[in-house]
């Protein structure tokens, strides 16, 4: 039995042998399992970072994005003051082109009063003319009387002065 006991027990070393590669290949599994989750939590956690890195990114994209909409804003508005200078300006160039076009109606109505005065001017000359031709021809017209006059009265002195003169006595020349 001797043999038998032998075989017996070197079938049950094979069986505890084979049983221990059992383990053994169980065991080198479970490391393999363990490898791999802590691989994949490894992988986990660089995804975790990635996604981290790609969030703080997002947030600096949209802080860059806040201020290129701040930068807009700012823009828009220095654009509505140039469009409200420019109305601005062209409010005052239209005011200047009224005040022009006032000075333009002022010089014209001027004008005109200064040619009514001009004609009024000439027509006071033409009638002041008229009325020194006037007093000439009257001033002719009594010279001529006076003429007359001197003529008559020298006449009628002498007359006088042979008729009432030479009645008295005296001469015509005395007198």
């Amino acid at each position: 039995m001797s043999a038998e006991v032998a075989l017996v027990a070197a079938l049950v070393a094979e069986v505890a042998a084979s049983d221990a590669l059992v383990v053994a290949v169980v065991a080198l599994d479970a490391a393999l399992v363990a490898d791999e989750a802590a691989s994949d939590a490894f992988v986990v956690a660089v995804v975790a970072e990635v996604e981290a890195d790609v969030a703080e990114v997002a947030a600096l994209v949209a802080d860059v994005l806040a201020s290129l909409a701040l930068v807009v804003a700012v823009v828009a508005e220095l654009a509505a003051l140039v469009a409200d200078d420019a109305a601005f300006v062209s409010e005052v160039e239209a005011l200047d082109a009224d005040v022009d076009a006032s000075l333009a109606f002022v010089v014209a109505v001027v004008a005109d009063e200064a040619a009514e005065v001009a004609e009024l001017a000439a027509l006071v000359a033409d009638d002041a003319a008229a009325v020194a031709l006037l007093a000439a021809a009257v001033a002719l017209e009594a010279a001529a009387e006076a003429d007359e006059l001197a003529v008559a009265a020298s006449t009628i002195k002498s007359h006088l002065a042979e008729s009432v003169l030479l009645v008295n006595g005296c001469e015509p020349e005395e007198v």
